[in-house]
């Protein structure tokens, strides 16, 4: 039981970190912070936080 939660905790974190990186070369593409909410269902916050 807690390898598949490891497994599980590790795939979340490599989807987020993919979000991360999507949004990244979305923002640095102009396009909008609302565009990039709604295509990788992260928070403006935190596209604002990205450089």
């Amino acid at each position: 039981m807690e390898q598949k939660k490891a497994r599980e905790k590790g795939r979340a974190e490599g989807r987020e970190e993919r979000a991360l990186a999507i949004a990244l070369k979305l923002k640095n593409m102009d396009m909008a912070v609302e565009d990039i909410v709604q295509a990788t269902g992260l928070s403006a916050e935190e596209i604002e936080k990205l450089k």
